[in-house]
């Protein structure tokens, strides 16, 4: 149980504070570079984002079910605010999914073919739905942190 839930919490904290760190320091550092500047340096960025997510993706609910069933006793056993965990990341990682399959992958191709300004369009597409799972991943913390004082 130690270790399961210690990685549920190092993948829960790399996914969301590297969102963290895109939006909030990465994104207004970079909106005074040029477009083609701009856009290389996100592109490289996602690059390197990207697995570390789809790790997280995998880690979370392997580690979280493995929990529920060998450590909490099973669904019944569990307080509303693991539930809501539960139904929060799965949300998350649909969003995830999404950017993923309809933006980050065309942005990369856009990015190798040189076609700046549509790389441009999936990268704000793709910060939009950081931005939600930014907030939902946010909310889980605080939700899970304080759900047990409810």
């Amino acid at each position: 149980m130690p270790i399961a839930f210690a990685l549920h919490l190092v993948a829960a904290m790399a996914w969301v504070g590297g969102m963290t760190f895109a939006l909030l320091i990465l994104r207004p550092a970079a909106g005074t570079l040029d477009m083609p500047t701009r856009v290389g340096l996100w592109s490289r960025v996602l690059n390197r984002f990207i697995p570390l997510v789809w790790v997280a993706v995998i880690t979370l609910p392997a580690t979280g079910y493995w929990m529920i069933f060998h450590g909490f006793g099973g669904f019944a056993a569990l307080g509303m605010h693991m539930h809501v965990m539960q139904v929060a990341g799965w949300l998350m990682i649909g969003l995830f999914l999404l950017a993923f399959l309809r933006d980050f992958l065309p942005m990369r191709r856009m990015v190798r073919e040189l076609l700046i300004p549509e790389a441009g369009l999936y990268i704000e597409r793709l910060r939009r739905i950081m931005q939600v799972n930014l907030v939902l991943g946010l909310l889980l913390f605080a939700v899970v942190g304080a759900g047990r004082y409810w």
